[in-house]
């Protein structure tokens, strides 16, 4: 008889105001379905059903949704309560502190799979590191910009690059170093690197 032990999936109940953001998010785990089950899908309201943790996904909601947060944290049906969000303001992180952990969208699949397993093993994930990643706050043009100040390309050449004007190219390097609190291009390529937008090998 073997002694391996088979254990069962992790029940996971997926949150939020939006059908298509709880679809999205099922989508992104079902490659894991050996590792997390995902038994509910509850758009605007809360789980019915028994979880081992409910992921409340913050897209469009956050003070709004508090009570609802709570209510699932002090429901004995569901193990522990997840917030899943770009970023994790201090204020908001403190008006909920019922909830178990916290998961930073900027995960992939996998570490999300890998942060479910710990949570449910018992870690606080996340709580103590609630700060957002420097380029949260970045739109996706102010990120392509961004990698590019990484390569080194001046305004002209990110210009030509990305098809915009290098007076449009200011405008978005002035709002990058605004929002990441840099003063110049080596400080933002730096932020690039940390964050992974350096160059590609």
């Amino acid at each position: 008889m073997s002694g391996t032990q088979y254990r069962q999936p992790i029940r996971i109940t997926l949150v939020n105001d939006y059908q298509i953001v709880v679809e999205g998010l099922r989508t992104m785990l079902s490659p894991y379905v050996d590792r997390v089950r995902v038994v509910e899908l509850e758009a605007g309201g809360i789980p019915t059903d028994s979880t081992d943790i409910a992921m409340f996904d913050t897209f469009a909601a956050r003070r709004s949704v508090s009570d609802r947060i709570r209510a699932m944290a002090a429901d004995g049906d569901i193990g522990r309560v997840v917030l899943y969000t770009w970023d994790a303001p201090l204020q908001f992180v403190d008006d909920l502190d019922d909830v178990d952990a916290i998961v930073l969208k900027s995960v992939t699949g996998g570490a999300l799979v890998d942060c479910i397993e710990r949570i449910h093993a018992g870690e606080n994930v996340g709580l103590d590191q609630v700060a957002p990643p420097p380029s949260a706050s970045l739109s996706e043009r102010e990120l392509e910009v961004l990698a590019r100040l990484a390569l080194g390309d001046s305004n002209r050449q990110i210009a030509d690059e990305l098809y915009l004007s290098v007076d449009t190219v200011k405008t978005h390097v002035k709002k990058v170093f605004g929002k990441l609190g840099v003063t110049n291009r080596t400080q933002a390529a730096l932020v690039a690197r940390s964050v992974g937008l350096g160059p590609p090998e």
